[in-house]
């Protein structure tokens, strides 16, 4: 027969608990208590529970005696045989309103417990196995899920099947003890309310009991379960690849391009801003309508009416430069020109509006018809710009260049007129507001179902136009309502304002805009001036992506110095914040020197690389 020093040792080998295995005897009215075992009655002037004793045999290393003098619980005294059970168990009452809805509920619950007959015994003994001077009844092992589950496979090893143990919830001394005597099997056991409360068992603690009688039986179960790979601590599978947190990935691909092993793409440089991260350098743009075309040796109305070439001349701009991000643009006319108005082109400046639809009589706002993305005026070819930039798929970020419902208002009325309209007329401009801010929801839509992201410039929205209670009031209502609905939709917003924008940066961020293109400040008091783009990154604190804002003016002429200048200036404000794309004030003239175009994408990229901002 094995011993109580074997049996332990055993267990800490296979096992590993966390806390002394239990011995525990019961002791008939007849047998002495042994002479080094503590009481609490006697040794520590307080009555005690079940469950406090085998706590303290096996964090402590106590032996201990528990009779009824020393007991204060009347469900573990009941179940250890010594007192016989009162009418208030055996009515359900203990049960009611604690652990089931009604007495007769609670007589079933009472009905269950196993529980020694009045007087079978005298006494608890319990003691670390290790440390017994008796011969056990049953050995309790409190442990964790998997210890356990290694005990029920040992308790298998050589009889098969399942191991059949029964949950109560409560009094689950009466498990351990009385129910692994009774049946002489092992049982897997639940701890109860009472045992986590004054036994001080864990979350994470499940027990284990074993016959005396059965403890060879299982220790050869932990051997040969062993022997055959099962083990604890739990052999983990190990031979993988981790997913590791995005960012972390990150690294090793600035690594691996270092190396030549791979290469970021524009459009990966552009995602990680969005992501609040950092590629390999700055992603970078000049914001490129008519210079695309031009550069091509298109007219600028060739370029804003043609769309084959208009296209052709894109992607060959795209092929010459090689920004991270190629836009859909052509002229900020075409929407209100699809509202009836009429459009002005030039040989040298971007098409403008010379007849506004709604200049002399308000009226006739009752009779505007609301354009078809697919039929009216340039818009179909504009769907059709970008699905072929869509279909021709650059390594870019691609963009669509629509205009906003405030700026298609203005040019459908006359700016001037509706300046004055924001004090003669303001529920015009509502009713106004209203009508293009639905077209823009349509418009948007058919954008965005090509597959391009969407941008809504505004560069009437400017405060060196409008007042910051003017934006607020006739122009902040529709620009949320806008996004919104796209932001319902999944789609981010991007926005484009020109001049002074720095009094409305926190309102373009309630707005919910994810991305704002910014201006230079257009102050005439140079004293006044403000860094918008340093603005936006103190305001904004990576709430949404900066886009800017090297001067769009220098692009027709200008040093190679003052382009690295500039440049540098924005790098320097907002590159270490991420979230930060570098671009131009504005759409770059349609005349611009193709060589101030190179200047700017080689400063970027130069100054722009990370590993000299950090370094």
């Amino acid at each position: 027969m094995i011993d109580v020093k074997t049996a332990d040792r055993e267990l800490q080998t296979y096992i590993r608990p966390q806390t002394f295995p239990v011995a525990i005897r019961m002791l008939r009215p007849d047998e002495p208590i042994p002479d080094r075992a503590r009481r609490p009655a006697r040794d520590f002037k307080k009555l005690s529970m079940n469950c406090q004793v085998i706590d303290m045999a096996r964090r402590y290393g106590w032996t201990l005696v528990l009779t009824r003098e020393d007991s204060i619980c009347s469900l573990g005294i009941a179940a250890l045989g010594f007192e016989k059970p009162t009418h208030l168990h055996n009515s359900g009452t203990l049960c009611e309103g604690m652990y089931t809805e009604t007495k007769e509920a609670g007589q079933r619950s009472e009905t269950a417990i196993d529980r020694f007959k009045e007087g079978e015994y005298g006494a608890l003994l319990v003691a670390p196995l290790d440390r017994a001077t008796f011969e056990p009844d049953l050995v309790c092992v409190y442990a964790n899920p998997a210890q356990v589950m290694r005990l029920t496979q040992a308790a298998l090893w050589k009889r098969g099947g399942k191991l059949a143990s029964a949950f109560g919830g409560r009094v689950v001394c009466a498990d351990i003890i009385v129910t692994t005597m009774r049946t002489d099997r092992p049982q897997v056991i639940l701890p109860c309310s009472g045992d986590r409360i004054f036994g001080q068992t864990q979350d994470h603690e499940m027990a284990f009991t074993i016959p005396w009688s059965q403890m060879e039986e299982i220790i050869e179960g932990l051997r040969g379960t062993h022997a055959g790979g099962i083990r604890y601590p739990i052999t983990q599978f190990m031979e993988y690849e981790a997913k590791m947190p995005p960012r972390y990935m990150e690294a090793n691909r600035v690594w691996d391009t270092e190396k030549g092993k791979t290469a970021y793409s524009n459009r990966d440089r552009v995602v990680a801003a969005y992501k609040r991260s950092f590629a390999d350098r700055v992603p970078v743009y000049p914001i490129v309508a008519s210079f695309a075309g031009t550069l091509d040796g298109l007219s600028i109305e060739e370029y804003c009416t043609n769309v084959p070439k208009a296209i052709t001349a894109m992607l060959n701009y795209y092929e010459r430069y090689q920004p991270d991000v190629v836009l859909a643009y052509n002229d900020l006319a075409k929407e209100a020109e699809a509202f009836g108005c009429r459009v002005k082109y030039s040989d040298y400046v971007v098409p403008s509006i010379d007849e506004h639809v709604l200049t002399d009589d308000k009226s006739r706002l009752a009779t505007l018809k609301m354009p078809d993305p697919y039929k009216t005026a340039r818009l179909p070819g504009f769907l059709e710009q970008c699905e072929a930039l869509v279909k021709a798929k650059p390594p870019t970020a691609i963009g669509a260049v629509a205009v906003g419902p405030w700026t298609i208002a203005m040019l459908i009325r006359n700016p001037e007129t509706m300046l004055l309209d924001t004090f003669e007329a303001p529920q015009f401009i509502h009713d106004l507001m209203r009508i293009t801010t639905d077209f823009s929801k349509i418009w948007g839509d058919a954008i965005v179902k090509t597959g391009i992201g969407l941008s809504f410039s505004e560069p009437t929205a400017s405060i060196s136009l409008v007042s910051p209670d003017n934006y607020r009031e006739f122009i902040a209502p529709y620009h949320k309502e806008l996004v919104e609905y796209f932001k319902a939709q999944k789609v981010g917003v991007t926005t484009h304002i020109c001049g002074t924008t720095y009094p409305i940066f926190e309102d373009l961020l309630q707005v919910g805009f994810s991305t704002i293109s910014f201006d230079l400040d257009q102050q005439g008091d140079p004293k006044l001036y403000v860094d918008q783009l340093e603005r936006f990154v103190q305001v904004a604190k990576g709430r949404a992506v900066a886009i800017g804002n090297v001067d769009a003016t220098r692009f027709e002429k200008t040093s190679k110095e003052a382009m690295y200048a500039d440049v540098k200036r924005c790098i320097d404000t907002a590159a270490r914040h991420s979230a930060f794309i570098l671009s131009t004030s504005c759409e770059i003239p349609p005349k611009s020197d193709p060589e101030i175009v190179k200047w700017f994408m080689d400063a970027a990229h130069d100054y722009g690389r990370y590993e000299r901002i950090f370094d």
